[in-house]
């Protein structure tokens, strides 16, 4: 292994102690996992080439789905897709009249990733490439911009709320021309579904309709279509936490937001969209009960029914769902060495345990946690940079002891 960069190190064992996945340099500590990240490459795949795909990743709190979510969305901006990432929670919703829809909304739109913007705030970057573009085919044509924005958009106007997106671009091209800052700021709060009001949005670009709870899917599907006119070959979204919504107390909010599911299900799977995908993640009861999960609603069980044949240690990661297994001893053992590894900034002199206190750690481990210890790496990962941090800052202390003293 190679010397890291201490920068890169620190920033990935501060993330991991604090039990978040780092959002750069993954891939230092990434083990298993190999198939299911093969079906996700496969549908990254799929979607650049103007297909669309929905999945759903499934496991116990810290056995990886985060982590995959991550790894997913740093692969999907390296094929080039514009991706968008955003976490369930109380405040946001994917149905939900008092605002929760549009602040999921705001946060995927707000976090549009690409290569040139791996760490969001790209929305500038694509709608200007689209106008940009738009700018010198007008010229060579001889034409008004905001006329060619409207004939380059033509196809939205089919689209619920199109008039208004195309109307919304018209006004950002404007105020580019213009150097007009305010009127593009106020163009990007439309893109983004930051109008709570319409008649504010109407004084200030002349729409007639704004992003909310009604049109949310509609809206992403107008932004994966724009971004692919931008020259971007697709849109993937990336929603974690979403066992948020198996916690609802209120039957029918629940049976709401399932339905949009059920929606963004029917339109991926059967090709209704283009360059388009989603991967949803929660924990296995968000999917697999039966009161409470999207299971509760019959149209979602029988999409999202899993392979009867995959038992008696087969498994099938090409379904519609993936449930993450859990890690085998030797993916525990090459974690816990990269983790040392990466502690050590890559330098192996500089190793605070041996490979032989690493294996006592890892039984004593096992000992103490038992099968819990495959099923959550997050686990092993706090428990043993718990334990460099106290061997580096009191260098005197018996490792063998306080391997001992894991509980």
């Amino acid at each position: 292994m190679n010397q890291l960069s201490i920068m890169q190190c620190d920033q990935v064992l501060k993330s991991l102690r604090a039990g978040v996945v780092p959002a750069d340099d993954i891939d230092l500590i990434q083990v298993g996992r190999v198939g299911e990240q093969a079906t996700l490459a496969k549908d990254i795949l799929h979607i650049a080439k103007g297909g669309s795909s929905v999945r759903f990743v499934t496991g116990d709190y810290g056995s990886g789905k985060t982590f995959i979510g991550e790894l997913t969305r740093q692969h999907g901006i390296k094929q080039g897709l514009v991706v968008a990432t955003a976490a369930l929670s109380p405040d946001k919703r994917l149905q939900a009249k008092t605002g929760e829809t549009r602040n999921l909304y705001s946060a995927l739109v707000r976090s549009f990733s690409t290569k040139a913007r791996p760490n969001g705030t790209a929305l500038v970057n694509i709608v200007e490439r689209f106008i940009l573009t738009t700018l010198r085919e007008a010229y060579v044509n001889n034409v008004t911009p905001e006329a060619h924005v409207a004939h380059r958009l033509r196809d939205f106007e089919e689209l619920a709320g199109g008039f208004d997106f195309v109307k919304v671009i018209q006004c950002y091209c404007q105020g580019l021309e213009n150097q007009d800052d305010e009127l593009k700021s106020t163009a990007l709060r439309w893109l983004r579904g930051e109008f709570t009001n319409l008649s504010d949005a109407k004084t200030a670009l002349g729409v007639r309709s704004i992003i909310d709870y009604r049109n949310f899917f509609s809206g992403l599907k107008m932004l994966c279509q724009f971004v692919r006119m931008a020259g971007y070959p697709g849109l993937l979204i990336c929603l974690d936490e979403m066992v948020a919504l198996h916690e609802l107390n209120h039957k029918q909010t629940r049976i709401n937001n399932f339905n949009e599911i059920l929606n963004i299900v029917n339109d991926c799977l059967q090709g209704q969209v283009h360059g388009m995908g989603f991967v949803f993640l929660g924990t296995s009861e968000f999917v697999y009960d039966d009161k409470k999960g999207l299971y509760s609603m019959p149209a979602l069980k029988s999409r999202l029914a899993f392979n009867r044949l995959a038992t008696d240690g087969l498994t099938d990661v090409s379904g519609p769902v993936i449930e993450l297994q859990p890690l085998k001893e030797v993916e525990i053992d090459e974690l816990l060495h990269k983790l040392r590894h990466v502690q050590a900034y890559g330098i192996a002199k500089n190793y605070l345990i041996d490979d032989m206190a690493l294996w006592q750690f890892m039984l004593q481990c096992r000992a103490t946690h038992g099968q819990q210890y495959f099923l959550n790496p997050r686990l092993a990962i706090k428990t043993l940079l718990d334990l460099l941090a106290v061997i580096e800052q009191n260098p005197n202390a018996k490792v063998a002891e306080l391997i001992a003293g894991i509980s």
